[in-house]
Order: structure tokens, then sequence, then C-alpha cells
């Protein structure tokens, strides 16, 4: 029953929180170029989100947004131009399957409205009386704007109408292909977890034997796929050059600030980490080459190789 409440909560808040967002925008479209305005209600239905999140003491309250964000904007976006061809309809199903397996990890996790995902309750120990702030700033809008510069390439895709190609295949390709990774990812740690004695052990099957974070690879693969899509179409030119930022960002994000942390925490806990560590890549899922037993002496293209 607590789940059942915990997900009315939640639903209700995205609904206010999109309705919201939807009437900033048509309210600013007229004075500011749509993509802006758009922007602007993205973070308004963010700060909506994150109040309700303050009002339950639950940061978690915002996880959903990663995987509603996009697709709630891009339906949004073909009803308004009502560029249903092809290209978008084939675009808009491989967002769909990110979304929904997204939204399905999340519901597997979440509890009740009191849930609260391990990497806030740790954040929460560092950032003390300052932590709505940072909850705020980093945990919600930061996010929120990485994932919107991420997702430029479909909403310019849809605002420019773009027609399908052949070359586009590439680019939702490799979307599939990096949500295929986080779902084989998602089934392998369910199975894993069936079968463990404790959470001291560390998952050994599947991608997980050969890569530390599958899961991770495969969002980083479908945002560059996401991307592809757009630079492959024939009209694209370098003056939107900043098309390319989201992809990068929400790169560099899982490199340096989500890969670290969760590192950090598992070897906490998990006595054999470190071993484990070195016998598996950071993010690539094949085996390691024994012949390296010195990544000091490795070029700078074979340790890209390490990731």
């Amino acid at each position: 029953m607590k789940k059942l409440i915990g997900l009315l909560i939640l639903l209700i808040t995205y609904i206010i929180a999109f309705l919201s967002g939807l009437l900033v925008t048509i309210l600013l479209k007229d004075s500011l170029t749509l993509l802006i305005a758009v922007f602007i209600g993205n973070v308004i239905a963010t700060i909506i989100v994150w109040l309700v999140g303050v009002l339950f003491q639950s940061a978690s309250v915002y996880d959903p947004y990663w995987s509603v964000q996009t697709l709630l904007i891009s339906l949004s976006l073909l009803i308004y131009y009502r560029n249903w061809n092809i290209g978008n309809i084939i675009y808009i199903l491989c967002l769909s399957f990110w979304a929904i397996r997204l939204t399905i990890n999340f519901l597997n996790n979440f509890s009740d409205i009191s849930y609260i995902d391990w990497r806030y309750k740790l954040i929460k120990s560092k950032a003390g009386k300052f932590f709505q702030v940072v909850n705020l700033l980093g945990i919600c809008l930061v996010p929120t704007i990485i994932v919107y510069l991420a997702s430029l390439p479909f909403f310019l895709y849809i605002i420019e109408n773009r027609q399908f190609e052949v070359a586009n295949i590439f680019g939702l390709f490799i979307m599939l292909i990096g949500t295929m990774l986080e779902l084989f990812s998602d089934l392998d740690m369910v199975k894993f977890k069936k079968r463990r004695h404790d959470n001291t052990e560390i998952i050994d099957i599947g991608l997980w034997k050969y890569s530390r974070h599958p899961n991770y690879l495969g969002e980083i693969l479908f945002w560059y796929g996401v991307l592809l899509t757009y630079l492959f179409s024939s009209s694209f030119t370098f003056g939107k050059w900043y098309v390319l930022l989201g992809a990068i960002l929400n790169n560099l994000l899982f490199l340096f600030i989500s890969i670290p942390l969760a590192e950090n925490n598992l070897k906490t806990y998990k006595p054999g980490f470190e071993e484990y560590k070195k016998k598996t890549r950071k993010l690539l899922p094949i085996k390691e080459q024994n012949r390296f037993s010195n990544r000091k002496e490795i070029g700078l293209a074979s340790k890209i190789l390490i990731y």
C-alpha cells in the first residue's frame, strides 16, 4: 500500500510539473525562441519536483525525471508541429524503449515516497545543512540541463521536420545498442541479487564480468546515438555546434562523478572490489589485455580502451 501511495504522489507531482512547464512554455514561446521557452518551462517543472522532494524529505522524487523529460517534451513538439513522419516515429519509438526501461528500473527499487537513493544519502551526509541547496542545484538542475542539452538533437530533428535518411539508421542503431546494454545489465543484476548470499558479494556474471559499469556505458551510448541521428542528416551544419554539448557533458558526468562516487562507495563494503577492479574494465565489456602489466607503458590511444 505504501508503494502504491508513493507512486500516486509521484504521478500527481509529475502531472502538475509537466502542465506548469507547458504553460510557461506557451506563455514565453512568442517572446523567446521556442527552445529557450521549452528550457525555462523545463526548469520550472524541475523546481516543482524538487519542492515535493523537500516536502517529503526525499531527493529521489526527482529520479524519474531523467526518463520522462525528453519523452514528454518530444511528444509535445510532435503534436505542436504535427511532424509525424517515419523518421520521427522511429526516433520516438527508440526513445520510448529507453524511457520505459529506465522507469521500470526506478520502480523496481522504489519502496515508498520516503525512498532515497544511496547516492543522495551520501551527499546529504557531506552537505549537512546545505543539502537542499545542493539537492536543487546538483541533484536536480544539473541533470535536467545536461539531459535537455543531450536531447536538443531530437528536438531540432522534429522542429526542422527532418526527413528520414538511410544514414540515420546508424544513430538509431547506437541508441538501441545502448538501451539493450542497460536492459541486459539490469537483468544480470536481478539474477545476481537472487543468488547472492549478502551484499558484500560482487556481481561477476554477464556483462558485469567484463565491465564494472555496463549500465552506464549503455546510457552514454544512447545519447551519442541521439546526437549521431541528427548529425547524419544531410542538411546538418556545424553552425549548430551546441548540439554536441549534451552527449559530451553526459559522458563526463559519468566518468568523473557517477563512476567515482559508485566505486568509492562499493569499496567500503565489498572486500574484493579492488581485485575485481583489476580484472575488469571501467566501461567497455571486453577482456583485459594481460600483456599490459604496467598501464603507464600504454600509449594514449590504448589508455582510452581501459574504459
